[in-house]
């Protein structure tokens, strides 16, 4: 059975590279396939390449032709490109003296098994605080780079211990970085390096280094020189035959069909049919409003048991906030049980204090951290951790996110407003006019059908104010009703404040 998805089209979590062993799939690439007659087994076949490149030159402790005796460098990432679309916002630094350098360990390999796997993984690098014995391999530059690329969702995947890192001198080299990528696109970034001779910070040396990889082609390009020109020994590598998530998988049937492979991302959600699942009910009592997150989902650390805890903030259109959450959760006006445990339908119950305008409801909710889950970084995973929140930014099992040491795979989080632009949260807003705006509303078209019904003959209905009144209002209330169904919620609030306004004319 050929385990290998097509991530990036089919794949809503992240763009992530699918990868296929070569023999016999390779001549189907491009095409949706269904193995074993099994619809649970269709995939789009893509073939992938990787090469591998050579680092920028790290600072140094040590005085030699190049360096002086302790320098600096000040990475700047200019450019970034795949298929010729520029990504690059800014312009991204990292600033490293020697001092501040991560050195990568590994493991020793002999000539013939410069690669190797351990139960179908990849046997990793050690990132370790002791420059002894571990040369130049410096892990900082590799991480910021691979944090870049995440982070503007660029579908190519940049890996640390792929098989083709060689060397002749019988090791694994760890000062290159591989990416892997489709065979038939172009991905390129370039990089502004600045040398500083720490004695007295004076800059000695800038160098461009621009990483160039065309379909099948591989090449480094220094200060615009193509370096296996200069230095073969460092020229960048090309494979098409090995991948990390690559191994020998056999297969019966190969039927082309058109559908993407079954494939469950969590969302949290108060929606149901793509309808929000928040009402007002009729008597005006109560807003009325559901949880109908998606956790019986497919990734990993997302079990729905692993959600223990969640937080509705209800916004008044005052700005005063009414909290709902489970058992922990600070300042919590209503405590209510986890996910597993309940209904998942709640309702906030109107005060005499409340008003009309848009009731905002935000719904967050976060798995616990479990130490025998695999959490890659490309996930962009949050989680729950004794009561903080921590997003991963390095693949790590194992890893408590809670201790300090650990903060090379786990940065705290905390949500500034951008809550909702995760998986982990979601807002839903509701109207409420029925506390006071609708009966202000009957009280217009009451008086104004008793002066219709005085002079039904009137021609000219403008002279009659409580008409005009009545109109303005049902005008504004039909405009209300499409702007919050285009979900323009800033015009809902200036509308409803119109009403208000309407309402108190005669005031």
């Amino acid at each position: 059975m050929l385990k290998t998805h097509d991530l990036i089209n089919c794949n809503p979590l992240l763009p992530l590279l699918p990868s296929v062993n070569e023999t016999g799939i390779y001549p189907y690439n491009g095409e949706i396939v269904r193995f074993d007659e099994n619809n649970d087994k269709t995939f789009t076949v893509k073939k992938n390449v990787q090469g591998r490149f050579l680092h920028p030159e790290m600072p140094v402790n040590e005085g030699n032709i190049s360096f002086p005796d302790g320098t600096r460098v000040v990475f700047e990432l200019t450019s970034i490109k795949y298929q010729d679309v520029e990504y690059i916002v800014g312009a991204p630094t990292i600033d490293l003296v020697f001092s501040d350098l991560e050195y990568t360990s590994y493991p020793y390999y002999t000539t013939g098994s410069e690669y190797s796997y351990t139960n179908n993984v990849a046997n990793a690098a050690i990132v370790s605080s002791s420059p002894i014995d571990l040369g130049n391999n410096y892990n900082n530059f590799y991480q910021w780079i691979e944090s870049l690329i995440i982070g503007y969702s660029i579908p190519v995947n940049i890996v640390r211990t792929p098989s083709l890192w060689w060397s002749i001198d019988e090791f694994v080299r760890l000062d290159n970085f591989t990416i892997e990528k489709h065979y038939d696109v172009n991905f390129e970034f370039t990089i502004e390096a600045k040398y500083y001779d720490l004695t007295d910070d004076s800059l000695f040396l800038t160098q461009e280094n621009r990483y160039v990889f065309e379909e099948e082609t591989v090449t480094h390009y220094v200060d615009d020189v193509d370096i296996s020109t200069i230095n073969p020994g460092e020229a960048p590598q090309f494979s098409d035959e090995y991948s990390l998530f690559s191994y020998d998988y056999g297969y019966n049937t190969i039927d082309q069909i058109e559908s993407c492979p079954t494939f469950v991302p969590f969302n949290a959600s108060m929606r149901k049919d793509g309808c929000p699942a928040t009402t007002v009910d009729c008597d005006c009592t109560k807003i009325s409003f559901s949880d109908t997150s998606n956790y019986s989902n497919s990734i990993p650390g997302h079990n729905p048991e692993f959600f223990t805890t969640r937080k509705f903030t209800i916004t008044r259109p005052d700005g005063t906030t009414y909290i709902l959450g489970t058992a922990g959760t600070p300042d919590v006006d209503q405590v209510i049980p986890p996910h597993f445990n309940s209904s998942n339908n709640f309702v906030y119950q109107f005060v005499d204090s409340d008003v009309d305008g848009v009731y905002e409801i935000e719904l967050c909710t976060y798995p616990d951290w479990q130490d025998d889950v695999l959490y890659q970084s490309h996930t962009n995973t949050i989680v729950n951790r004794n009561g903080k929140l921590y997003k991963v930014i390095a693949t790590n099992t194992n890893a408590d996110p809670s201790i300090s040491s650990n903060s090379t795979y786990w940065s705290e989080y905390t949500c500034d407003g951008d809550c909702d632009k995760t998986r982990y949260c979601t807002k839903e807003r509701v109207v409420v006019l029925c506390i006071s705006l609708l009966k202000c509303y009957k009280s217009l078209v009451k008086s104004a059908l008793c002066d219709v019904e005085s002079a039904p003959c009137a021609k000219n209905l403008c002279d009659n104010k409580k008409f005009m009144d009545a109109m303005k209002f049902k005008v504004t209330l039909d405009a209300i009703e499409f702007s919050a169904c285009d979900e323009k919620w800033d015009l809902v609030k200036d509308q409803v404040d119109l009403l208000k306004s309407i309402c108190c004319c005669d005031s």
